[in-house]
């Protein structure tokens, strides 16, 4: 059962980032843009987050190894990558040095998209659904 909830919470969690991705790709001419991506993308964090505590939990009742695969492993440092994307946009609002800082929320926002399919892609694999 836990299983089935993790993998319900990152796929809503994969949505609200690639949504919020796509929000400030392609909606930046609306003046909600803004509010929408940082809604987005912080209520995808959490739900990532909830999602990876629904996968630790579900490895201690289940007796099993932690990080014993390249889903988890691969896992952990794209939810480590995606909470410091969320960190640098928010800091980069009052930063000094806003250009560098966004530059790089930029790139490490469009890593953590891409680990975070490609990890829901191992996931599905590991679980037999592809």
């Amino acid at each position: 059962m836990l299983i089935i909830i993790h993998l319900s919470l990152m796929s809503v969690a994969t949505l609200c980032l690639i949504s919020g991705m796509a929000v400030a790709m392609f909606k930046r001419s609306k003046n909600y843009w803004f509010k929408a991506h940082k809604t987005l993308n912080t209520t995808g964090l959490i739900i990532l987050l909830a999602g990876t505590v629904m996968a630790i939990v579900g490895v201690t009742v289940g007796g099993e190894e932690h990080l014993s695969g390249l889903h988890q492993r691969i896992g952990l440092v794209t939810v480590i990558l995606s909470c410091v994307t969320v960190f640098l946009g928010y800091y980069s609002i009052k930063a000094k040095n806003k250009t560098a800082l966004l530059a790089l929320h930029r790139w490490l926002g469009r890593l953590s998209v891409l680990g975070v399919l490609f990890v829901l892609i191992l996931g599905l694999i590991m679980i037999g659904i592809i």
